[in-house]
């Protein structure tokens, strides 16, 4: 049965590998949620571009029309000035209503987008078993970054697809209205449709090519604001043996990069401006010049002329920003690459030789032990832990918890205890499902440990503490979240804060402020361990919970948390030395374990 189980884990794990191969996402995706408001919105855009410039056109041809009608017919004939003056009118109005309505409808569906993308990807790394989490999200730059990325996704409509569509549909509305309009022969239309076709594809062509661009700027940018964190966590001390300057040479290295790359993308930025703007001018001095090559006797509109003149200036201020935007399709790819790596894990075939074992393992198998999908129920009879030359280690760190072998029944507490530095914190991340054993294994009842649904049944107080700006009683209720007052008030008075609280005016309402500043550390750990104690676990792991108690509440808070536990795991790490009552003791000292029952 045993084997069958197993068996049945590995192929769900090899179905877990192939799948996290798959993209989370790719950017046409962020367009089906609000596909209909993105419609409207571009929609609105491009009345609003196109009334933009059909208002520049027909209030020149007007005025000019005008002009002459008052200088080349005075008092032959009445001008009709009240149907374009009603069109000007009517365009300034489309022109304001339009803009208003752009701007709210492509704001509504961009938080919409960017509320979309964080449940996207929160949820599938909250999906994820625990040690991809912090594997993923191990140091903070990887947080900034799921963020930050999250937030630049939203270029890829605002300044790639929306500019490209409105300015595409104008330049060929208004290459149409040339076509028809213009009194020129063939040859020099089609000299201004290849100019316009140039100030079309020169931003295309740039955005291309910027897309490696955008990835080195970006890469850039991630390096310098990471060799800039690590000294800011110790300036301190860097000031004071006036090391600052010496240790954030690299920093000043990598902002000068990063300088040089963003003032070249600044200087392309101008020239692909400038470059629209020739080719834009080239094809107006085309039109002048075929209108100045025309016969002294053809009839030539000069309203109509000056109209596409003004045209072909004012469509400018639309083909301008695909030039000045032309990394936007870039930084969105790069965002959209460097989001899937960090939460689709990229599993390699490197062997890992061990040098506290005597088998090579490789990082696929270890991953295929570790990152399964929980599959089989807790037992409900007594639990038996086995730790099998195990050792585990965080990563980066110098050493770990080394070559462990112990038995943990239920019922009988298991302290460990060990200097500083020789892994006790470490064990129990690996029991918390925080890290991999890079060696050995721990069962459970004869089954691996990561086999099991642990679900809400393991409980683990880390180094760590998570005490929110909140009330006390809504710090506790996360570890139930329809506990009532009375349950607060008796797991507190497991962790000895009853008469602590019986002293606050405001009660379970005290506010706690934000990462527990309103309490002492001493408090704040038994906060924390209290809401552990809101429900029954099959499995408790406990780091340093007595931390700053006298001797009378350690042990009250200690025979407490074992009555609770009596039927139950329980697994404390303590540096205190320790004699209360019958438990099992684990001592670590460099690599080294002696382990006893006593009482």
């Amino acid at each position: 049965m045993s084997k069958q189980r197993s068996s049945n884990l590995l192929n769900s794990c090899d179905h877990q590998l192939k799948d996290d191969y798959v993209p989370v996402f790719r950017l046409r995706d962020m367009l089906k949620p609000s596909f209909d408001l993105w419609l409207i919105s571009w929609l609105l855009g491009l009345i609003f571009t196109l009334s933009i410039i059909a208002l520049l056109m027909i209030s020149g041809w007007f005025i000019t029309g005008a002009a002459l009608a008052g200088m080349l017919a005075v008092g032959s004939h009445a001008f009709n000035y009240m149907v374009p003056a009603g069109i000007i009118r009517m365009l300034a109005m489309a022109r304001t209503a339009s803009r208003y309505g752009e701007l709210m409808v492509s704001h509504h569906a961009v938080f919409n987008l960017l509320k979309n993308l964080r449940l996207k990807f929160f949820h599938h790394l909250a999906a994820k078993p625990l040690i991809q989490q912090r594997n993923a999200l191990h140091a903070s730059q990887y947080m900034h970054r799921l963020v930050s990325d999250i937030d630049k996704l939203d270029e890829f409509i605002l300044r790639v697809v929306s500019p490209w569509f409105i300015s595409t549909i104008t330049m060929i509305l208004l290459a149409i209205f040339i076509g028809f309009v213009l009194p020129v022969g063939t040859t020099f239309k089609l000299m201004i449709f290849i100019l316009l076709t140039l100030a079309l594809l020169l931003p295309l062509i740039a955005t291309c090519l910027g897309i490696e661009q955008s990835k080195r700027l970006a890469e850039t940018s991630e390096a310098r604001r990471h060799k800039l964190l690590a000294p800011l966590a110790i300036i301190t001390q860097l000031l004071l043996w006036q090391q600052w300057h010496a240790q954030t040479k690299s920093y000043t290295n990598q902002d000068e990069t990063l300088q040089k790359l963003e003032w070249q993308a600044q200087k392309q930025r101008s020239s692909y401006t400038l470059a629209i703007q020739w080719l834009l001018y080239l094809s107006v001095l085309v039109v002048l010049f075929t209108v100045a090559t025309l016969d002294i006797g053809t009839d030539i509109n000069v309203p109509l002329i000056l109209a596409v003149t003004l045209g072909l200036l004012g469509i400018q201020e639309i083909l301008v920003p695909l030039g000045q935007n032309y990394l936007s399709l870039g930084s969105s790819i790069a965002a959209k690459n460097r989001l899937n790596a960090l939460l689709v894990q990229q599993f390699e075939d490197n062997e890992i030789t061990k040098t506290h074992s005597k088998k090579t393992v490789t990082k696929k198998e270890n991953v295929r032990s570790e990152i399964s999908h929980p599959l089989l129920p807790l037992p409900t009879d007594a639990l038996t832990v086995e730790l099998k030359h195990v050792y585990a280690k965080i990563p980066k760190a110098l050493v770990g918890a080394q070559d462990v072998n112990i038995s943990i029944q239920s019922g009988t507490p298991l302290i460990v205890r060990g200097p500083s530095g020789c892994g006790k914190s470490t064990l129990l991340q690996l029991l918390a499902n925080e890290l991999p054993a890079l060696s050995g294994e721990v069962v459970l009842n004869g089954i691996a440990w990561h086999a099991y649904d642990w679900q809400d049944q393991l409980g683990y107080l880390g180094q760590q503490l998570d005490i929110f700006d909140q009330s006390l009683a809504a710090n506790l209720r996360l570890g139930k979240i329809d506990a009532s007052d009375a349950e607060l008030m008796a797991s507190l008075d497991k962790v000895g804060l009853l008469p602590w609280l019986q002293t606050q005016p405001q009660g379970l309402a005290t506010p706690l402020g934000e990462y527990g500043a309103a309490i002492s550390g001493g408090q704040a750990r038994r906060i924390a361990l209290a809401r552990l104690l809101l429900k029954p676990r099959r499995v408790l792991l406990l780091d340093e919970p007595f931390a700053g108690l006298d001797g009378r509440t350690r042990t009250q808070v200690w025979q407490n948390v074992c009555t609770h536990q009596k039927e139950n795991i329980l697994i404390i790490v303590s540096h205190h030395e320790w004699n209360m009552g019958h438990y099992e003791s684990l001592v670590l000292n460099e690599g080294l374990f002696t382990n006893d029952i006593i009482g």
